[in-house]
């Protein structure tokens, strides 16, 4: 096997690259469009078929999230059931699968961040977008769901292994990987609160008007 992770320092923003070496058949998660070029020539440096891209989410007005890597490879988009995305895509529900070689991603539904959230689970390895943080949450004030990203967390995905590998979609802290038993003891936004005090700590404020702000990433 073969796996990376792919750094935006400008985002903090962090992309993952799965390979089966044995088939030659790869998946990203969350790549970004800037990114193509590069992904493209790692591709080709280790004689990669790109299959799929994986979407963790997305946000409106974003669309395709795979332009270049998906004209150049013939890959197809993977999204979660609820996506805005209208284009050529497959929609992945809950407990459904991603094969590629001989490998197999399980989807875990997990909505609030945005509608349509989904985590990816590979082997002992999470990739979980922006549905956990490591030592916190994101919240979208547009689109987020206090109360379904709570349940999410915490009747999903800290139901998983303690051991489970929890890799996120961004990187703020300098850390890129936890556990989910790190994550049910220390992460503030979820270890010390009910799901109450964490629907009256993240109340959706009201819109304000003109350009749409980057999402907040909340921690408590």
């Amino acid at each position: 096997m073969y796996f990376r992770q792919i750094f935006h320092s400008p985002s903090h923003s962090i992309g993952y690259l799965l390979a089966d070496m044995s088939a030659c058949d790869a998946v990203l998660i969350d790549p970004l469009p800037e990114q193509s070029e590069l992904l493209l020539a790692l591709l080709q440096e280790r004689d990669l078929r790109l299959l799929y891209v994986l979407r963790t989410h997305m946000h409106p007005p974003e669309q395709g999230h795979c332009g270049e890597l998906c004209r150049f490879t013939g890959a197809e988009l993977v999204v979660g059931t609820n996506s805005p995305y209208d284009g050529p895509t497959q929609r992945k529900g809950h407990g459904e699968t991603v094969v590629f070689g001989n490998e197999v991603l399980r989807v875990l539904a997990t909505p609030g961040h945005t509608p349509d959230s989904v985590c990816f689970l590979w082997r002992d390895r999470l990739f979980c977008g922006d549905t956990l943080e490591i030592g916190g949450c994101s919240l979208d004030a547009d689109q987020s769901d206090p109360g379904r990203l709570y349940d999410s967390v915490t009747q999903r995905l800290f139901l998983l292994p303690g051991e489970t590998l929890m890799f996120p979609g961004h990187d703020f802290n300098g850390r890129t990987v936890s556990t989910i038993a790190e994550e049910r003891h220390r992460n503030a936004a979820f270890s010390a609160s009910s799901r109450e005090h964490f629907l009256t700590a993240n109340a959706r404020q009201p819109a304000r008007p003109g350009p749409r702000a980057p999402s907040p990433h909340v921690r408590q």
